[in-house]
């Protein structure tokens, strides 16, 4: 009788060799040491965007995000119109679960993301809901803690029993869990320093998954596929990456005692959940580990993180993890060339199960001990109707705003706006921006271009945004486009590398070559050592066809990070531009090594193969590179050589009619034909989107601008400052003097300023409406110093910034919160350290922006001395724009000059 087969499978999210093995060379994680040394072991290309739904998602049904459907964290529902957290019934497509199910095999699945609500008829789920902890405090009444939402457990009857598994932060011991990860902990002053609570709460939540899994383990043992992810590696390297060993520049020497150890301590506290886990499977049953990328833990830590949604991506690394062993695998092998898009195949060939034709990974067959064919059926899909949403259970307006918040809490996606409308548009808009940068990782340009597009023209002051669709623009061939992508790129980012390698690569393909090395040069200058840069350098030398300068730039970036993929394709490129096909083959497979996905690395591969006149691996290069880019006319001539060389004339036959016949297709275009078709889209699109606008235009009671400005840069005179710093007295003096105010007279007088706070509540909307700021123009707009950032970056600004003790602000700014009989958790101190350091960076940036000029201004000395206050503002402004400035020292009354601290 045939062994029954069963295969268990751990996500760890964002593990990373680097980590790993130091820790197994100190003998310190038991489990994966016997994982990689009785089995198979290897990196695990990720994908793009490297965020945990879309990925995880990826994992589980071998397809990309814009197959599955999973776009990012949230999505709008569309029954209620709410922003609500990625459940089952976002899934567009069947996981590898609900495929062994089909074949009667029994699954149980715990804490994998875009699982909510979700019924599986054969086997168990717990979803990723389950370990959510919500808002819970250090001193929490443990019995007033929440059940889990409806719709975490399927069968429902799992809920008795695996309530109980989970774990709350504050149940943590610390005696014996948190201190092996922080040996001092009583040396925390755990009232100001949040890491030890935080750490608590990340903790908790793998415990929580572990609990689940286990007792599922022991108590329901009939299973045949088992998956279950643990996502507190990710989180506690957000946090604690940079007190990880070599201290980073900017930690203090007394938090890098204390919590250098905490990210090893999470691996080998993982490590013990993983053995238990593999205890419980039993010797029969074959285990694979997966990471969906790695994590920089090294001197390839990022400086700063872009202050935009999920900008603490930075952090991540490209390659991920992969280990596999037990019956079936091969036993101390290394692997190599593995992707996210392979283990749901993989697991599928393990259980004799084919594979589907549209799924985008392959079968990693090298790791298998008995080969075997690969068995394909054209879709999974098309066999029995998946049950989506059927089995979908809402969340509570509470529960999606609990987990929206947690999402907010950890960097990976913004708070959504308190308008429903806005929140909705905003979600949109970012999960259009995820799956666009998903089909730029794949190729498929054309079906990126138009969500870039909205994406770019609904907010341009985001450069990430214009710098995708710049590239995109450019690997298109609409050189004038991406040019002036670039332009309104470089205004809010003047001194980006990136927006400037882009503009060196336009410019080379116009032919300007001393432009290009120009921008190339002044690149170089800014970022010299980051690998990004060298490499984006090094592919700017190739295209301007200097092989060797670019060989030296792609091996300056792989001396950074030797595991840059883009970096070895270079040199492929350039070994194979040098009639050097062997060296061509060889970076060429170590970049497929590192990235699987990149179907160019592919293509290179098939090429050099076909002139050393190896046609079998010509074949299978091509043939890997033609399902990412089937229309790759290239690649079908390259293939066609191969079959001839091998002597399999009809495949040769049929391989060059398939290439003629889509040469001759109508909608087969030139360069040029391309482009023109692509520009017409573009008009249209504008156009719709310019109607767009107009329908969602705030009414304020002031003149609307035209739909289509004419695109001129304007001035405004702005006021700022730190809440309760003085800017209100500030609008009453300009007002005083001749200069309209824009003010909707929303917020009126009160106790703490009687003579009004002059503000317009769209300023607070700037950053989703940038064009409103123009029914302002010839007027003075008040703006706090946390609304600056919105500012649309095509504008010039004339910025009064008025400056007072912080210790008086925050003085103020309390006594104002007890009148409106409100709280803060912020203690005086705090406020004040916290704004200052606010403050500063701030007024420096403004000071170094060419589209700002500052007058900063002094609130005390105002007070004592206003007529030279109104001198400077004079000199500032100028004479005509305030006619009636005899007036302005009058408007200063110093009996409101309150809180002196």
């Amino acid at each position: 009788m045939t062994p029954r087969k069963r295969l268990l499978l751990v996500g760890w999210d964002s593990a990373d060799w680097k980590i790993i093995r130091p820790l197994m060379a100190r003998d310190q994680l038991q489990g994966v040491s016997h994982l990689t040394q009785r089995g198979v072991s290897g990196d695990l290309a990720t994908l793009e965007p490297q965020l945990s739904p879309m990925l995880w998602t990826s994992i589980a049904t071998g397809k990309m995000a814009y197959h599955h459907g999973v776009p990012g964290f949230t999505e709008v529902d569309s029954a209620t119109g709410r922003v609500v957290p990625v459940s089952a019934a976002t899934r567009k497509c069947k996981t590898v679960w609900e495929i062994l199910g089909e074949r009667g095999l029994k699954s149980h699945v715990v804490g994998w993301f875009a699982t909510q609500g979700e019924r599986h008829p054969h086997g168990c789920i717990v979803s990723n809901l389950y370990p959510h902890i919500g808002a819970v405090k250090p001193d929490q009444d443990p019995s007033g803690w929440p059940r889990p939402a409806p719709g975490t457990y399927w069968p429902e009857n799992l809920a008795p029993h695996l309530d109980e598994q989970r774990l709350a932060p504050f149940e943590m011991d610390a005696d014996q869990i948190l201190r092996l990860l922080v040996p001092d902990l009583h040396l925390v002053d755990q009232v100001r320093d949040k890491h030890v609570w935080h750490l608590a709460e990340k903790l908790a939540e793998a415990y929580s998954v572990h609990g689940a899994a286990t007792w599922l383990m022991e108590n329901r043992p009939d299973w045949d596929f088992m998956a279950v992810y643990f996502r507190a590696i990710d989180e506690i390297c957000h946090e604690f990456m940079p007190f990880h060993p070599p201290r980073m520049d900017g930690v203090p020497e007394a938090d890098f005692a204390l919590y250098q150890q905490v990210v090893n301590g999470a691996y080998r506290l993982h490590d013990l959940m993983l053995l238990r886990l593999m205890q419980l499977a039993g010797p029969d049953t074959a285990i694979v580990l997966v990471s969906d990328h790695g994590f920089h833990s090294d001197h390839l830590r990022p400086r700063h993180t872009p202050n935009v949604p999920a900008g603490i991506t930075v952090w991540h690394r490209r390659q991920g993890v992969f280990a596999a062993a037990g019956p079936g695998f091969v036993e101390g092998t290394a692997l190599h060339g593995a992707g996210l898009l392979d283990v749901t195949p993989t697991v599928l060939h393990y259980f004799g199960l084919p594979i589907g034709a549209d799924m985008e990974g392959r079968v990693l067959a090298e790791a298998f001990s008995g080969r075997r064919a690969v068995e394909k059926i054209p879709s999974w899909e098309q066999t029995i109707p998946r049950n989506a949403a059927g089995a979908h259970a809402s969340l509570s307006a509470e529960d999606s705003a609990a987990l929206l918040d947690h999402f907010v809490a950890l960097g990976y996606i913004e708070k959504p706006s308190d308008d429903a409308g806005e929140a909705a548009r905003e979600t949109r808009r970012e999960n259009k921006w995820n799956l666009a940068r998903a089909m730029f990782h794949t190729g498929r340009l054309e079906d990126a271009l138009p969500l870039m597009e909205d994406c770019f023209y609904e907010f341009p002051e985001r450069h990430d945004y214009g710098q995708l669709l710049a590239q995109i623009q450019l690997r298109l061939e609409l050189l004038t486009e991406a040019d002036e992508t670039v332009a309104v790129v470089l205004e809010s980012l003047p001194s980006g590398e990136l927006p400037r390698l882009i503009k060196a690569r336009i410019e080379l393909q116009k032919g300007n070559h001393a432009a290009a090395l120009a921008q190339l040069e002044a690149a170089r200058a800014q970022g010299s050592d980051n690998p990004e840069t060298l490499f984006m350098l090094a592919r700017a030398y190739f295209n301007n066809r200097r092989w060797s300068d670019a060989e030296s730039m792609a091996k300056q970036a792989l001396e950074r990070d030797p595991t840059h993929a883009y970096s070895h394709l270079i040199l492929a490129r350039c070994a194979l531009r040098q009639d050097r096909p062997e060296s061509a083959v060889e970076s060429a497979l170590t970049s497929i090594g590192y990235n699987y996905g990149e179907s160019r690395a592919h293509f290179i591969l098939g090429v050099a193969c076909s002139r050393l006149g190896r046609w079998k691996d010509a074949e299978a290069a091509l043939l890997n590179h033609l399902r990412f880019d089937p229309r790759n006319l290239s690649a079908l001539r390259y293939l066609f050589i191969a079959y001839r060389g091998m002597g399999e004339l009809d495949k040769a036959s049929a391989c060059e009619a398939i290439r003629v016949s889509r040469i001759k297709k109508p909608d087969t275009l030139s360069a040029a034909g391309r482009a023109d078709r692509l520009r017409a889209g573009i008009a249209e699109r504008a156009a719709e989107r310019a109607a767009a606008r107009a329908r969602r235009r705030p009414q304020t009671g002031v003149a609307a601008p035209p739909v289509e400005s004419d695109g001129s840069e304007k001035e405004f005179v702005l006021v700022s400052g730190l809440p309760r710093s003085g800017t209100s007295l500030m609008m009453q003096m300009l007002a005083a003097g001749g200069l309209v105010p824009m003010t909707d007279g929303k917020r009126v007088a009160d106790t703490d300023n009687p003579e009004g706070y002059y503000e317009w509540e769209p300023v607070k909307s700037l950053r989703e409406h940038p064009e409103a700021i123009e029914q302002a123009e010839g007027k003075v707009i008040k703006i706090v110093a946390p609304l600056l950032s919105s500012l649309p970056q095509r504008h010039r600004y004339r910025i009064i910034y008025m400056r007072r003790p912080l210790e008086q602000v925050a003085a103020s700014q309390l006594r104002m919160l007890e009148h409106n009989r409100q709280k803060t958790a912020a203690e005086a101190d705090d406020l004040v350290r916290i704004q200052q350091a606010h403050q500063d960076k701030l007024l420096a940036e403004l000071r170094s922006n060419p589209r700002c000029t500052i007058l900063e201004l002094s609130f005390p000395e105002l007070i004592a001395n206003p007529e030279s206050a109104v001198e400077s503002l004079v000199a500032f402004l100028g004479v005509e724009r305030l006619p009636e400035r005899g007036r302005m020292a009058v408007a200063v009354r110093p009996d409101l000059f309150r809180n002196r601290g």
